[in-house]
Order: C-alpha cells, then sequence, then structure tokens
C-alpha cells in the first residue's frame, strides 16, 4: 500500500486524474485522512457531474501522473495475487512436510487453512469475472458506436458536406478513442482469461513426495532361489 502524508496532499489536490489507458476522467478535489495524518482516501470529480470518495490503493502515483485503476482492474490484480500467493503457500507447505520438517499435525492444519481461503477466493473469482464480462460488454457497445461515428464522418465529408479541416479534427479524435476502447478491451479479455484459468485449477495441490521418498516407499525386490 502507498502511503501519502497530508503534508506532501498539495501535490495532488486539484490535479487531473487519468485512467491507465490515458482516457482523463476528471480531477482530485478533496482527500480524507487518518488521526496520524495518512491519507486514505481522495475524492474525486468524474466530469463535472459524479463526484466519489475512492481509495488510496486504487492509486499510482508517480512520474506518469495520477493514474486510477478501473475498478474491474483492481478487483481482478486483487484475486489474481491472492489465488496465486495461496496456491504457492500450500505448494511451499507441500515440500516442507515432504522433507520432513513440520509435523503432521501442523501440517494438516495449516493446509485445511490454506484451502478455505482458496476455496473462498475461487467463489470471489466468479464475481469479479462477473465484473469483468460486464465491462467487456460496455466496451463491445462503445466501440460499434465509435465505429458507427466514424463511419458516418466519412460518408459526410466525400459527399462535401464538412471541410477537410473539420473532419480530420472530428475523426482524429474518435481514432484516438477507438484505440483506447480496443486497447482496454484486450486487457479486459487478458484478465478474464487468467481468472478463468485460475478457477479451474484444483484446490487441492496435494503432497508430491520427493524422490528419496518415493525410492523408500517403492517395493523391495524378492528372489527366490531355487533347491
Amino acid at each position: 500500500m502507498q502511503i501519502v502524508r497530508i503534508e506532501d496532499i498539495e501535490n495532488y489536490l486539484g490535479k487531473p486524474v487519468y485512467d491507465p489507458y490515458g482516457r482523463r476522467i476528471g480531477f482530485i478535489i478533496g482527500f480524507y485522512s487518518d488521526p496520524d495524518g495518512n491519507v486514505y482516501s481522495f475524492e474525486v470529480s468524474f466530469g463535472d457531474f459524479e463526484f466519489r470518495e475512492v481509495s488510496i490503493d486504487r492509486f499510482k502515483l508517480g512520474g506518469d501522473g495520477i493514474i486510477l485503476v478501473p475498478e474491474w482492474e483492481y478487483q481482478a490484480l486483487m484475486i489474481e495475487n491472492r489465488i496465486e500467493r495461496l496456491r504457492k503457500r500450500i505448494s511451499a507447505l507441500n515440500e516442507l512436510y515432504n522433507k520432513k520438517e513440520i509435523p503432521l499435525h501442523a501440517y494438516e492444519s495449516y493446509k485445511k487453512s490454506l484451502e478455505n481461503e482458496l476455496l473462498k477466493a475461487r467463489n470471489d473469482c466468479k464475481n469479479v469475472r462477473d465484473i469483468i464480462r460486464k465491462r467487456m460488454s460496455d466496451l463491445d457497445s462503445i466501440i460499434v458506436e465509435l465505429e458507427k461515428t466514424l463511419a458516418n464522418l466519412r460518408v459526410n465529408y466525400l459527399a462535401k458536406e464538412l471541410s477537410e479541416v473539420a473532419y480530420k479534427e472530428a475523426s482524429d479524435h474518435i481514432k484516438k478513442q477507438l484505440e483506447i476502447a480496443l486497447r482496454e478491451k484486450e486487457s479486459v479479455k487478458k484478465h478474464y482469461e487468467k481468472l478463468e484459468n485460475l478457477e479451474k485449477q484444483p484446490i487441492d495441490i496435494g503432497v508430491r513426495e520427493s524422490k528419496e521418498q518415493q525410492a523408500q516407499n517403492q517395493p523391495i525386490p524378492v528372489v527366490v532361489l531355487e533347491a
């Protein structure tokens, strides 16, 4: 979690907010902080008609300006990281047990706790995929609308109803927005497929026997000598 101190808040107040795809989506008009002076959220004006408090966890603050990660992307990243972290912990736990570095009772207790958390994360994953699916649908509608508008402009231009200057200015803006929408759609698709794959993976990773244990568990060959 990034930390913003109240002493530094003037660096952000009144500044524009962009999404990761280059759209300017609003301005920071206020903030909220705890008694220790740590800022935990910004008040954002979205297009001068919507005002909302947004957790600071969703912002990227750096040389590229103030970037607000979209809600769908923030949720996707959170659940992806959570599932991958839990699976790594289960894998590490299995490795320790294979090496006989932890007792059975500790292994079973901790593994049950991790698998319960993993099951909960997978259920949350379904909800996040629904959010992403809705964003995909919204983007499809935006792309269709932009392509329709661009086609209509071309007809007006070729029919000599628009000057070249007016056509170029309008079409350049549409093409830029179309490129942004297509880029976000590609990102949406990537996260959706990743979550789908994570959701399909089994809950019980299982204990993998080491080569030494596998060798020990092999049956001992018996040689029968004939009299």
